[in-house]
């Protein structure tokens, strides 16, 4: 066994160890109301509602991906777009965090776009950081309009710094970005030689650099992710008034961004047993009466989502990742 395949499978260990015990901690913690969490998931019309709101925001990612991906050239259709969402939702299953699916996706992209896999892979990180952006963009703004609420929540007060830093730097690192096209940004042309040492992060920075050229694309691509996190926030608070959950939807905005985006850890499929952690943290910091009402919400939508995501499968035995041969006319 080489030191490489023994850091791989210690890591490996570790995540499994980690996740394991993550479960069991929310078990023994009883931070799951099974008895409430029965009686949703046997609940046709429940399932039906997770299903049309999972099925949106699946619509939603693959016509955002579509959008940047044309930017860059490639000649995939929106179909297949939708049949790679799927096809990364379903490996997100059986995947560690909810990004194991990315790696999926940018696998099958870089393989239908064999002249262009770096601007392929890149459109799938892009993609990724778009969507990730707008969720903590959602929170920034909403923790404006609770700042007196923070006042007597210290957890919650320093996690609203941290993400107002995170996106007022986001903000301004984009528009440095765009207005370099009209201004000489300083220090831009240095970072230029820099990137142009190493062969792939220089592609993947002409990947990013075509895009300055492209702002409504940037721009409808964020209106798209900005829809996508308000239906997912707002099927959390649809299922979290059947359980009984006292929030408004505005604070949702908060909890559910960053309880989605702490899920994504990769350590189990799913964010199983993180995710559970993160909500009941999140609605204790909120100040509910039983926190555990979050986590018996996160794992009611991550049943949905698994047995969403689990559709898939039939796009995955079907799509081929070699290029399709054009037919002589």
């Amino acid at each position: 066994m080489t030191k490489k395949t023994l850091n791989e499978t210690l890591q490996l260990v570790l995540k499994a160890v980690v996740g394991l015990a993550l479960i069991a901690y929310v078990l023994r913690s009883r931070m799951i109301d099974f008895q409430a969490l029965s009686g949703m998931l046997f609940s046709v019309k429940n399932l039906a509602v997770g299903f049309a709101f999972l099925t949106f925001a699946a619509a939603c990612c693959s016509l955002r991906w579509y959008l940047l991906s044309k930017a860059q050239g490639l000649t995939l259709g929106i179909a297949s777009m939708f049949q790679l969402t799927m096809i990364g939702s379903f490996f997100n299953t059986f995947m560690p965090g909810s990004v194991g699916g990315d790696v999926i996706k940018a696998w099958y992209v870089a393989g239908r776009e064999p002249q262009r896999k770096t601007k392929a892979i890149f459109t799938v990180i892009l993609d990724r950081a778009i969507g990730l952006s707008v969720f903590f963009f959602y929170s920034a703004v909403t923790f404006v309009f609770y700042f007196e609420w923070l006042q007597a929540r210290p957890q919650m007060r320093m996690l609203a710094y941290g993400i107002w830093g995170f996106t007022l730097l986001s903000a301004l690192i984009g528009t440095l970005f765009f207005i370099s096209v009209s201004y000489k940004v300083p220090g831009s042309q240095w970072v230029k030689r820099q990137v142009q040492r190493f062969g792939l992060v220089h592609k993947m920075f002409e990947a990013t650099v075509l895009y300055r050229h492209h702002p409504k694309t940037i721009l409808a691509a964020l209106a798209i992710s900005a829809v996508s996190v308000f239906f997912n926030t707002l099927l959390f608070k649809i299922q979290g008034d059947a359980l009984g959950i006292p929030l408004s939807l505005s604070q949702y905005f908060f909890v559910v961004p960053i309880g989605m985006t702490i899920a994504a850890a990769p350590i189990l499929p799913g964010g199983i047993g993180v995710g559970q952690v993160a909500f009941f943290t999140l609605f204790s910091w909120a100040g509910l009466q039983n926190p555990e009402q979050g986590a018996t919400l996160c794992t009611l939508i991550q049943v949905y989502t698994i047995l969403f995501n689990c559709m898939g499968a039939f796009f995955y035995v079907r799509f081929r990742r070699q290029p399709v041969p054009q037919l002589a006319l």
